[in-house]
């Protein structure tokens, strides 16, 4: 080397390299390599601080390492030991990133490339950095220099340049081989962590793990697995198909399914397990496989998960979904489903069913005048009635509130009417006991033919619940046989297609409202309206069509409610434009309205919205409505009561309990049942039966009204027997209620 001292000549130079070079081979980390060239630069080129920098360009900072000079450590070198300089804005830095030459900074105090507040803080003086350069990439620079002015400021020569280019070059290959080395071991200490991580993660799994080798030997389990089957880890490790947790009786289906797996078909599986007791359990299986880098499979796994917990909540889900709950039977749903089936297998071959529809009769009764725990009691017990007779093959569903399904297999119509015959003996001598209290029950059912003839499941469902309504308009505890021709059934079809029309009608606002003046007997003539509202249909071409044709379906179809709204609503419109002439209006409610839990919320808002006096507004109910509905009726009439309105109990007397439930229901008027009034001037258990009503009621503090009060006799009668009002063609005819106020007398003629 070209200007080297006398007292280090070449043969030293080369052996300071090389001693440097051994060092360098044993080095693992970046502070070995630092304290590898340290000596080197303290002992031959005489300078005491050295240092090591690194690049990290992707972040854009210099990390600084240096070395403690004899092990002791001082201020400076602890701050510089994890300090970072950011690249961008450093001169110096920048500069050696852009070239390959040594960067000589003779002093920092002076020199421009210098941050000047690090000078400060670390009192450098002469600054040495060599590029550290390996195959055109800048690792860092080996770094060294000289502090304050006891050192000040000493520049490097042209010898020791050439030394330091040489010794960078070996430190650049030792700092590449470190970084190599501390990226593999970065790399097995992260796989060693995966690795006890997912080890620690599968022993800790709630599910149960397993792991096969190719040829399906179990190599390993967890603690999860174990528990779920009862086996331990030594009975199961090196176990083959079959294994241990494996039924005997799914073994084809297990086997099937682990020949998918060989095949790479990793789906989900749904399979039967056994446990070491013996206990079948159901399981999902998610099943994998590990490969190599040549895309072998290694080795299988799987997640195993015990289901049966949600196999038990899916089995009481699905048998909720198709039986009812409180009888245990099928519902109305597995009722169709049964049906539906068998009318497609006698598509396909000649079979013979019969199809039953069962109402209990004088079920609301109890339930009503009981409570709905006495109803359900009474529906479990009749469905225990009802399956004692029928045999294993036969299906009996409950399809509704009191209705039954009963399907009879491979059964003709006498075979079926001698099983019906047989339930309703079972239900003759049955007594239902609800507290201190006993009734009979009955039963009407309807049946019809399932066979290769039959038209749908739709048709034959409607057929048997006509055949059905047909046994109880018959009186009750009947059994009734659909067929096509049948004169009954033609009559029931006759009512149905009111339906269409009703509903039409409230579509279009095709009902009328009439009234009906009633007359004080034995008070003074206010001057004042006081009538009945009736209803009317008009049938669209220009007549009018009376209740006693549409009103029977109107109640057989469920449609009083939304009727009565229509009727309630119009009343009170026409009395609102007509109050200071009305002393009282009555308007009438079906039963079905009572037990329409809305339709008293519907009545109070359209009274508010009215602005009428509610003194004004009097309700007609049926006796026999208000006892099969007693607690809502008197739910009804109390709130409305409270509002100042009046109740009339319509047809009252018609009732065996007449007198019993009167002084349950708050009434302010009864209207004696017509079937009396018309027939006193020639009954006088007629008249008896009318005195003793009026008299009562006077005792009871309500007035009496008479209906059907045909001509003078009766309404002299009445007069003499006290009763307060009358009603009838002898006092007035229904008319329009835009007629209702006429002065003009109305003939007879225009009654309808």
């Amino acid at each position: 080397m070209s200007g080297t001292p006398k007292e280090f000549d070449s043969d030293q130079l080369n052996k300071a390299l090389l001693q440097l070079c051994k060092r360098l081979e044993r080095a693992w980390k970046v502070e070995d390599i630092l304290d590898a060239y340290a000596p080197v630069a303290i002992e031959i080129l005489n300078y005491p601080h050295v240092w090591l920098a690194l690049f990290k360009i992707d972040i854009g900072v210099t990390s600084i390492i240096t070395h403690l000079s004899g092990g002791v450590e001082s201020d400076t070198s602890r701050l510089l030991r994890s300090i970072d300089i950011p690249i961008k804005g450093d001169a110096m830095i920048e500069e050696i990133l852009e070239t390959d030459h040594i960067v000589v900074v003779e002093d920092a105090r002076t020199d421009p490339r210098t941050n000047k507040e690090m000078v400060t803080l670390l009192h450098n003086r002469t600054i040495i950095n060599v590029p550290l350069v390996l195959a055109e990439q800048k690792l860092g620079t080996l770094g060294m220099g000289t502090y304050g002015d006891e050192e000040g400021v000493r520049p490097p020569k042209p010898w020791q340049l050439e030394f330091l280019q040489t010794m960078a070059g070996h430190v650049a290959v030792a700092l590449d081989r470190v970084k190599f080395m501390r990226a593999r071991q970065e790399a097995e200490d992260a796989l060693q962590t995966s690795v006890e991580f997912a080890n620690s993660m599968i022993q800790s799994m709630q599910d149960g793990f397993s792991v096969l080798s190719p040829n399906g030997i179990q190599i390993e389990v967890n603690p999860a697995f174990c528990k779920m089957t009862g086996f331990s880890r030594e009975e199961l490790l090196g176990c083959q198909p079959p294994f241990l947790y494996w039924p005997e009786e799914e073994l084809p289906a297990i086997q099937n399914a682990f020949d998918g797996l060989a095949l790479g078909d990793f789906k989900e599986l749904e399979l039967i397990f056994k446990r070491k007791n013996g206990e079948r359990f159901p399981v999902t299986i998610n099943p994998s496989a590990i490969r190599n880098k040549d895309g072998q499979i290694i080795n299988f796994i799987a997640t195993v998960k015990d289901i049966s917990e949600r196999k038990a909540a899916e089995n009481v889900i699905k048998f909720q979904a198709t039986h009812d709950e409180l009888t245990g039977l099928g519902n109305r749903r597995a009722f169709e489903q049964i049906l539906t089936n068998l009318f497609a297998q006698t598509r396909q071959k000649k079979q013979q069913h019969v199809l039953c529809y069962l109402d209990l009769d004088e079920f609301k009764v109890i339930n009503d005048t009981c409570g709905h725990a006495a109803g359900d009691e009474l529906l479990r017990q009749v469905a225990l009635k009802f399956s004692s007779v029928l045999r294993a093959e036969d299906h009996l569903c409950r399809i509704g509130g009191d209705e039954f399904g009963m399907i009879l297999h491979h059964q003709d119509v006498n075979q079926a009417l001698q099983i019906a015959e047989r339930l309703q003996q079972q239900l003759t001598s049955f007594r239902f006991q609800w507290q201190d209290r006993s009734f009979a029950v009955g039963v009407s059912i309807g049946m019809v033919v399932l066979n290769e003839q039959s038209e749908s499941v739709g048709t034959l469902l409607q057929s048997a619940d006509s055949a059905c309504y047909v046994a109880k308009d018959a009186g009750r505890g009947r059994i009734h046989v659909y067929a096509s021709d049948d004169p009954a059934l033609a009559q029931r079809y006759g009512v149905m297609e009111w339906v269409s029309r009703i509903e039409n009608a409230l579509a279009e606002d095709l009902f009328v409202l009439y009234g009906q003046k009633i007359l004080s007997i034995n008070g003074a003539y206010s001057g004042r309206l006081h009538c009945e509202f009736l209803l009317r249909m008009q049938d669209g071409k220009g007549g009018i069509i009376p209740p006693g044709a549409f009103m029977p379906a109107v109640e057989r179809y469920h449609l009083a409610a939304r009727v009565d709204r229509w009727v309630v609503q119009h009343a009170l419109a026409w009395m609102r434009l007509n109050q200071d002439q009305i002393e009282l209006c009555s308007i009438n409610l079906s039963g079905q309205s009572l037990s329409d839990k809305n339709f008293l919320n519907f009545v109070n808002a359209e009274i508010s919205n009215s602005g009428l006096n509610c003194e004004k507004i009097c309700f007609e109910i049926t006796e026999t409505a208000a006892i099969a509905n007693i607690e809502l009726a008197q739910d009804f009439m109390q709130e409305l009561s409270a509002r100042g309105c009046r109740f009339s109990l319509d047809d009252f007397g018609s009732g065996l309990s007449s007198f019993a439930y009167l002084r349950n229901l708050d009434v302010d008027t009864l209207k004696i049942d017509g079937q009396f009034v018309r027939d006193i001037a020639n009954s006088p258990i007629s008249l008896a039966m009318v005195k003793s009503i009026h008299e009562i009621a006077g005792l009871m503090g309500k007035k009496t009204v008479a209906e059907f009060v045909e001509n003078q006799a009766i309404l002299d009668l009445l007069k003499g027997l006290g009763v307060h009002y009358a009603q009838g063609y002898a006092v007035a005819y229904p008319v329009p209620v835009d007629q209702l106020l006429s002065p003009k007398p109305v003939s007879i003629q225009s009654f309808v």
